[in-house]
C-alpha cells in the first residue's frame, strides 16, 4: 500500500470482526514501531501482548466499569446552550465501547516506556513520552498497511497505576496507551471527521 494511501486510510476502530490475526503480522507491525526515532538512541520500550479474553478482562476491569456506567443516550440529549459538537458526538460513540474495543480485538498491545513520572518542568523531560508516541504512530500506520485497524485507549486517572500493577510492569516504566489490533468491522458507524484548512495553518516567518 502506498504511503499516502496508508495515511488516508488510517482510522480508529472500536468494533472488530471476529477474525483471527496471524501473530507474524503483529510482529511486523511492532518491528515498524521499533523503527521510530528515539531521543536517547536506547529504545527503552517493550510491548505487553494480550490475546485471551481472560487476560483482557483482568487488565481492563477499570475500562469496563467506565463503559458500563456511561449512558450515551442521556449524554447526547442533555440540555446544552449550543448545538452538540462533533467532539461530543464522538465521545458518545466511543465511551460505551472502551472495554469492548479492547476485549474484542484479536490482540491488545500495551507499549511501555522507561521514564520518570511525566510532569511539568523542562520540556526535555517529555522526551521519552514524545518518543513512545512516535512508536505508537508507526504501529498505527503499519497496521493499516497490513489491512488491519487499531483501537486506542489512553489510561484514565488511576487506571494507569492499576493496570501497571496488575501486569507487573517495572516501577521505572509507564504505559501511554492500550492498542487493540484486528480487522475493522465495515458496518461500524463512521462519524464525520473535522479536517483543518492547510492554508489557515501556515504561518511564514512568524505567527502574524
Amino acid at each position: 500500500m502506498e504511503f499516502y494511501e496508508v495515511v488516508n486510510k488510517r482510522r480508529t476502530t472500536r468494533e472488530f470482526l471476529q477474525k483471527q490475526v496471524d501473530f507474524e503480522v503483529i510482529k511486523r507491525i511492532l518491528d515498524a514501531g521499533n523503527k521510530a526515532p528515539t531521543w536517547n538512541h536506547n529504545r527503552n520500550w517493550s510491548f505487553i501482548v494480550l490475546k485471551t479474553d481472560e487476560e483482557k478482562e483482568y487488565a481492563f476491569d477499570y475500562a469496563k466499569k467506565i463503559a458500563d456506567k456511561f449512558d450515551a443516550e442521556k449524554y447526547l440529549n442533555m440540555p446544552r446552550p449550543y448545538p452538540i459538537t462533533l467532539g461530543q458526538k464522538m465521545y458518545a460513540h466511543a465511551m460505551p465501547r472502551q472495554f469492548a474495543m479492547l476485549k474484542n480485538a484479536p490482540y491488545v498491545i500495551i507499549p511501555v516506556f522507561k521514564s520518570k513520572e511525566v510532569t511539568g518542568g523542562s520540556f526535555s523531560a517529555f522526551n521519552p513520552f514524545s518518543t513512545i508516541w512516535c512508536v505508537i504512530e508507526n504501529i498505527f500506520l503499519a497496521a493499516t498497511a497490513e489491512g488491519l485497524s487499531c483501537s486506542m485507549r489512553i489510561p484514565l486517572n488511576e487506571e494507569h497505576d492499576i493496570v501497571k500493577e496488575k501486569l507487573k510492569v517495572p516501577a521505572t516504566y509507564m504505559i501511554p496507551v492500550f492498542i487493540g489490533i484486528g480487522y475493522a468491522d465495515p458496518s461500524e458507524l463512521q462519524l464525520e471527521q473535522s479536517y483543518p484548512e492547510m492554508d489557515k495553518q501556515l504561518h511564514f516567518g512568524r505567527w502574524k
